[in-house]
């Protein structure tokens, strides 16, 4: 399996998005559409619970347009913004905006690890935390947010990369990676 390197990914979104003369909105939109469709190809309407968790940059993005397609399908979608900081890339705004739209739920938005929802073995997490931008540690109250993934045993879909995984380096405690 080739694993490229962040700035490689980061280049190939580039001239991508410039080769095609498409913003890195659509970019996103597309990446999305793809992983909806494999979703919905196994899934085929089914009931389960399905967790969102976007961060709240492009990989948050990633995660709020999934959702967006996931419940305009008619699934049972869960979704929550882990606020880990201040700042928001201009494509999460974007995303953000336009989930309003089709939902009456509106995510829900972690700050803390203070009310962490139940998820069940059989339920799905989509992990939409962190994607190859992550550049320092993982904040403690996420760090309990990823252990809380694991302890539900359910299966998790990480967009990407797995949230507290950098692209170039081995973690050094695997509590910090989903």
């Amino acid at each position: 399996m080739k694993i490229f390197s962040r700035e490689q990914i980061y280049e190939g979104d580039k001239l991508t998005a410039e080769k095609q003369g498409i913003s890195s909105t659509e970019l996103m939109e597309r990446a999305a559409i793809q992983i909806f469709n494999w979703m919905h190809m196994r899934m085929q309407g089914a009931q389960v619970p399905i967790h969102v968790f976007c961060g709240i940059g492009n990989n948050g993005g990633d995660g709020l347009v999934l959702a967006r397609h996931l419940i305009t399908h008619g699934y049972n979608v869960n979704t929550y913004v882990v606020n880990y900081s201040d700042k928001r890339s201009k494509d999460f705004l974007v995303n953000y905006d336009r989930i309003k739209h089709v939902t009456k739920n509106w995510p829900i938005l972690f700050t803390d690890d203070g009310s962490l929802p139940e998820i069940h073995p059989d339920d799905i997490i989509v992990d939409a935390v962190f994607g190859i931008g992550l550049n320092r540690p993982v904040v403690e109250w996420v760090k309990h947010l990823f252990q809380h993934f694991k302890i539900s045993k359910a299966f998790t879909l990480s967009i990407d990369i797995p949230s507290g995984l950098f692209p170039e380096q081995v973690p050094e405690n695997e509590d910090d990676v989903v």
